[in-house]
């Protein structure tokens, strides 16, 4: 299981990187749960309504673990990746400062 402070840092990563698609299709999709709960310990709330409404567009609320059956309903759920430009605008506007509330943080 990874720390709070790497599953913050990958979910930074990819979505700089790719957005919530990328987040989706690569292994740190494994652990949206997990970031989504990192975030809240961490007092990110608003960063954790994104990522917990990103996680809502898959059947079920929440994307599975499973990296395989992941990516074959993101594209479903993505086809054109584009479904989660919302969501990725919304993360990179960074209401929450992430750094120092991870930095702050003695959990």
């Amino acid at each position: 299981m990874p720390t709070i402070q790497e599953l913050i840092d990958e979910l930074e990563t990819e979505i700089n990187n790719g957005g919530f698609d990328q987040f989706f299709f690569n292994t740190a999709g494994d652990y949206t749960e997990e970031t989504i709960q990192a975030l809240l310990n961490i007092g990110a709330t608003h960063t954790a309504d994104i990522v917990k409404n990103a996680a809502a567009k898959f059947p079920g609320g929440m994307p599975p673990k499973n990296r395989d059956s992941r990516q074959e309903l993101l594209e479903k759920v993505s086809p054109d990746s584009d479904a989660f430009e919302k969501f990725d605008e919304e993360f990179l506007a960074y209401e929450d400062d992430l750094a120092t509330l991870v930095s702050g943080y003695e959990g």
